[in-house]
């Protein structure tokens, strides 16, 4: 889906980023080998860094990626000095369009949400996307109570812009999450603790783009 002010279209398949589960690899090159599985969006998520090294980040990601996009979240400052394709919000983050008058028309704009009523109100403030979940249980979100496919479909059916679904996400499941409606689906663990992201990558995009044909 083509986003307005010449904002590129939203991928089907995310990597949301967490260093720590890099197995002591740099980030960037583990991020690498997944862009190069075909990736399309990174969201760069690492909430501890300060400003300049997530600025540092950033910018070692975007030499990294090729064409895949780049999307900081929630700081739409460093996606901006990055170049960045898109800023992604949190749910109880700032209004789309301070955001949009910011980093201008050509960026995507995101939104993770938790809930229909969530997608409603992101989509009602203008956001290209949002980022659905949790979906599945997860070790990245320990504790919270998985949404499953009954909240992929509901949140699908009440939007009109892109749902990529998101937690406990992998090769095994991401053709149901697709199948109840989601657009995309976004993945952290499934690819970053890969033996070979790249193939990985390549997997899920089979899956995603199989299962998207069939709607």
């Amino acid at each position: 889906m083509s986003g307005a002010g010449g904002r590129p279209p939203v991928p089907r398949l995310h990597l949301v980023t967490n260093r720590r589960l890099c197995g002591g690899r740099a980030l960037a090159d583990v991020v690498a080998e997944a862009a190069a599985g075909g990736l399309g969006a990174v969201q760069l998520r690492e909430k501890d860094l300060p400003g300049g090294a997530l600025l540092a980040e950033a910018r070692a990601l975007a030499r990294a990626l090729g064409p895949t996009l780049l999307i900081v979240n929630d700081r739409a400052d460093v996606a901006l000095a990055a170049g960045a394709a898109g800023v992604h919000l949190p749910e109880d983050g700032l209004p789309v369009a301070a955001v949009r008058a910011l980093a201008g028309p050509a960026t995507l704009i995101g939104r993770s949400v938790h809930s229909v009523a969530g997608a409603r109100a992101a989509e009602a403030d203008g956001a290209d996307y949002v980022v659905l979940g949790t979906v599945f249980a997860t070790a990245s979100k320990p504790g919270g109570e998985p949404g499953g496919l009954d909240l992929v479909r509901a949140a699908a059916d009440a939007v009109r812009i892109p749902v990529i679904a998101i937690g406990g996400i992998d090769g095994r499941n991401a053709a149901s999450v697709v199948g109840a409606g989601a657009y995309g689906v976004a993945v952290m663990s499934a690819i970053l603790q890969a033996a070979a992201p790249a193939l990985v990558v390549e997997q899920l995009r089979e899956i995603v783009g199989r299962e998207a044909a069939w709607r």
